[in-house]
């Protein structure tokens, strides 16, 4: 998948697949490209150099903790047989490998390909594969630069955009806007050179992952200690709050000091002097979220939580409060109330909802389903099922009970049988399951068996009477009892005059009718023609006969 980058906002077009590469030298060949008809060479060599190898490469280094940099080459200036009216990245893409191939570049040495170019018709600055080996980025047009090389070289690494959540005047709930760019702390959201978010380091193991710092993973409330998040060291960089377990999602609160590539955020009282959260789940890669903390203000440039606050998620039960700062850490108090159990009738749904038809004395299966709609707060339930039959038939449970965790669902199989001699007709059974540590809540749904010992079945052609080149339609109706029967397999078979035979099949619809139309040819001969029809549904059959004359 790939992703465009411009100064107001992006498209995302799903191109490639995602492929984990994100330790040590990234080998990369930067291939500058100009048009046929715009020769131009907007940078130079030596400045595309610069910001690949040394402030491209220097950024990844400080924000990967001295474990991921860049190496690699940058071509000559190549013109390609493409004109800059036309956006074609793939073709453009192509011809600059061969350009480059044809000056000896041996491609595969290399993991990641950026095309660097004048503007063109494309209406963005810059455009990544998400992850790829070789990954791909292009370079659209002046200047070349760290924000828009490590942004693209970040969707490169595996990353999505880092987003904002706009909610107004509420911090984080009621109703909420994604803001694509919003992230002001990200290299991936607006900024220049800020530090990808925990979340996102996260996600390519540049936190909490091998030789990487940790993460401090919050299960139960206290007072954390957190290191300023750009500075080497072994102690935590962010703490990671539970949010919601159904998708998994988590807060992620980290202390920002103007240190190296967040040097940006010197005299910015608010970030300096508080915790910034974000907003990640685990289930969805683009889902990086800059919290607003400061929702008086219109501005994204103040979004921390600041000494002397709280912030409060009363669904999940969390409070979060900074505590303390100096320049080289931060404490922060977690409180957790635990999330009230809320309990509710689960919901049942049974498959079929009408048994075919069949005789008496047949077994029918049936999958029954159970959801648990208890709330979050609550634990894993078991649900005791229960199959209610009419008097003197069976149902058979293998599976008597269903445990399942709030939100889940679960299904069992039931087999049901009628006795021998019961009468044709519908009968109504019920499906239940009961919360066995809470009786009082149980759900319930009904199905149909069907009793049928035979298919009632009429069959008629349109007219008595036909000349040959005519077309004979013929209508079978079949019932149970008097309700129509729809579904059935019906077989027709017509036999001539002179005793050559022609069959057809056709399948009731929900009026119980199928029609079957037949040509007579102008050959055929004259005389009574009879027709044969016969009628299936499951185990359940019937026939029907008729008669028409050619002439």
């Amino acid at each position: 998948q790939e992703l465009a980058l411009n100064g107001t906002g992006g498209t995302v077009q799903a191109l490639t697949s995602v492929a984990p590469n994100t330790f040590g030298a990234q080998k990369t060949l930067v291939i500058l490209v100009n048009f046929q008809d715009l020769a131009t060479q907007p940078f130079s060599t030596a400045d595309v150099q610069s910001v690949a190898f040394t402030t491209t490469s220097n950024h990844y280094k400080e924000n990967s903790f001295q474990q991921t940099w860049l190496t690699g080459d940058v071509t000559v200036w190549f013109t390609i047989a493409m004109s800059y009216t036309v956006c074609d990245t793939a073709t453009l893409a192509t011809l600059a490998k061969q350009k480059a191939s044809a000056a000896g570049y041996i491609l595969s040495n290399y993991s990641r390909h950026v095309f660097a170019f004048p503007i063109n018709a494309c209406g963005w600055w810059g455009m990544g594969s998400v992850g790829g080996n070789p990954s791909q980025a292009w370079i659209n047009g002046e200047p070349f630069s760290l924000k828009v090389l490590g942004h693209e070289m970040g969707h490169n690494l595996g990353l999505y955009h880092s987003h904002a959540l706009e909610c107004g005047a509420s911090a984080a709930t009621g109703s909420c806007s994604s803001l694509e760019y919003g992230d002001t702390l990200d290299i991936m959201g607006n900024p220049s050179s800020g530090h990808f978010t925990a979340y996102q380091k996260e996600r390519i193991g540049w936190l909490n992952y091998g030789a990487s710092p940790p993460l401090t993973t919050v299960s139960t409330e206290g007072l954390y200690w957190i290191d300023a998040y750009e500075t080497p060291g072994t102690n935590p960089k962010a703490l990671k709050i539970p949010k919601s377990t159904t998708p998994k999602t988590w807060y992620y609160v980290e202390y920002r000091q103007a240190v190296g590539y967040d040097g940006f955020l010197s005299g910015n009282s608010n970030v300096l002097n508080g915790v910034v959260i974000h907003l990640g789940t685990e289930s969805s890669p683009d889902s990086s979220y800059l919290l607003d903390l400061t929702p008086e203000t219109s501005s994204w440039d103040d979004p921390a939580l600041v000494l002397g606050q709280s912030f409060t998620d009363s669904t999940a039960g969390i409070v979060i409060t900074p505590v303390s700062m100096s320049g080289s850490s931060a404490s922060v108090q977690v409180t957790m109330t635990p999330t009230p159990c809320v309990r509710a009738n689960p919901t049942v749904t049974v498959s079929p909802s009408q048994s075919q038809w069949v005789p008496a004395g047949t077994t029918v299966n049936y999958t029954m389903s159970v959801k648990n709609m208890d709330g979050t707060g609550c634990s894993s339930s078991t649900f005791n099922l229960a199959d209610a039959v009419p008097a003197g038939w069976t149902a058979l449970l293998p599976t008597q009970s269903l445990t399942l965790s709030p939100g889940a669902s679960g299904s069992a199989g039931v087999q049901v049988a009628s006795p021998m001699g019961t009468a044709d007709g519908f009968y109504q059974l019920t499906q239940a399951a009961t919360n066995a540590a809470a009786p009082t809540y149980a759900g319930s749904t009904q199905s149909t068996y069907v009793v049928a010992s035979s298919l009632n079945v009429t069959v008629s052609p349109s007219q008595a009477t036909y000349n040959r080149n005519q077309s004979v339609t013929l209508t079978a109706t079949v019932t149970g009892g008097t309700a129509p029967v729809s579904g059935a397999s019906v077989a027709f078979t017509i036999t001539k005059a002179g005793g050559a035979v022609t069959t057809g099949t056709a399948t009731t619809n929900s009026s119980g009718q199928a029609v079957y139309k037949f040509r007579i040819g102008k050959h055929d001969p004259v005389g009574t023609y009879s027709v044969g029809v016969k009628a299936t549904l499951g185990n359940v059959a019937g026939a029907a006969s008729t008669s028409f004359q050619v002439q």
